[in-house]
């Protein structure tokens, strides 16, 4: 895939700015680069959603300055035919974008087009979370499961799982307890070829977390999702990085952005110190997915938890090793747009 200059545009940040800023450039374009410029605004170089990941693991924040973690020296091209000769063509299999720079001026990038590539099976099993109630989403529920939901006429549960298959995984249990017969039923006709698909089936309500410990055998590490979470995240790159950090627990989490309609007044014993116009405030949510050893099992169940909040706590207490992943890829909590899936459940 090519991307134009005019396109590059969008993808391209200045020199000086923050990490914040490649933060909100990477959940934006989804390509998971940015190219960067000096203040004469020719080209100094490139930095991906890894660069971001280890510089956060190094303990930088949204506020550090990304001049410290540009690749400086990113394989690039001149021209646009240069990528039709062998060196280029080979470089292109090597690395995932190329910039096109000329006299030091960005031309173009092209994208690696990963859609026919070849994916590794994985053994470590997915766990998706599909036996609450789903009363944050009112009516739309009271006949169907919020797996079963269909968001642009096709059910969450089966983007999920189709999600997972083009990642590699292919061992899945669900977790069902709520019309839980319905959400059988549509995995018995579905019949999602070489996929094993099992079922934890909860007796009474276990909270969002409580149902793993339902597990009787599954891999040393494992990923578990909520049913209403669609998101376009690397399943394997969630899980190396677990396994890389030697991680109890890593939770994806997502950058969110709120924008205060309101002019905030600063002051002290009533006298005025600053005004700050509508400002945005930056904090990361827990995106609904995460990596867990199995040993949570045996805690889970012996402390009868039910909720993922006290597990965390709990596993907090106990000084296991807690991790975040940050998502850059597109994201949606289905559980918190209602008004997205009414337009498609408008007959429940």
């Amino acid at each position: 895939m090519f991307l134009t200059k005019s396109y590059v545009k969008k993808l391209t940040i200045n020199e000086n700015s923050k990490i914040l800023d490649v933060i909100n450039n990477l959940n934006y374009s989804g390509k998971k680069v940015v190219l960067v410029n000096n203040k004469n605004r020719n080209f100094l170089g490139i930095i991906n959603d890894g660069d971001i990941r280890r510089a956060i693991g190094r303990g930088l924040t949204s506020k550090s300055s990304i001049k410290n973690i540009i690749n400086k020296k990113p394989y690039c091209i001149k021209a646009v035919s240069e990528i039709h000769n062998k060196d280029s063509y080979r470089a292109l299999k090597s690395y995932d974008y190329i910039p096109v720079v000329n006299n030091k001026k960005i031309l173009g990038l092209y994208l690696k087009n990963n859609e026919h590539k070849y994916v590794k099976k994985y053994n470590e099993t997915v766990v998706i979370m599909g036996g609450g109630f789903g009363k944050r989403l009112g009516k739309l529920t009271k006949k169907c499961p919020k797996a079963l939901l269909t968001f642009k006429n096709k059910p969450l549960l089966e983007y999920l799982i189709e999600h997972i298959k083009n990642n590699g995984f292919y061992n899945i249990l669900i977790s069902v307890f709520f019309l839980k017969e319905k959400i059988k039923s549509f995995i018995k006709k579905k019949n999602f070829f070489s996929i094993k698909i099992n079922f934890l089936e909860e007796k009474n309500p276990l909270g969002t977390i409580g149902s793993i410990k339902l597990i009787k055998k599954i891999s040393n590490n494992f990923i578990v999702i909520n049913c209403d979470v669609i998101s376009k995240i690397n399943f394997y790159e969630i899980l190396n990085f677990h396994k890389k950090k030697k991680s109890f627990l890593t939770i994806g989490v997502k950058n969110f952005q709120y924008k205060n309609p309101y002019g905030v007044v600063q002051s002290k014993n009533n006298k005025f110190i600053s005004l700050e116009e509508k400002p945005s405030i930056n904090f990361n949510i827990n995106a609904g997915i995460y990596v867990f050893n199995k040993r949570v099992i045996s805690i889970v169940k012996n402390s009868n938890i039910k909720n993922i909040e006290e597990l965390i706590d709990v596993l907090k207490k106990k000084n296991f090793s807690l991790n975040t992943f940050p998502i850059f890829e597109d994201w949606i909590d289905f559980g918190q747009n209602a008004s997205r899936l009414k337009v498609y459940n408008s007959s429940l």
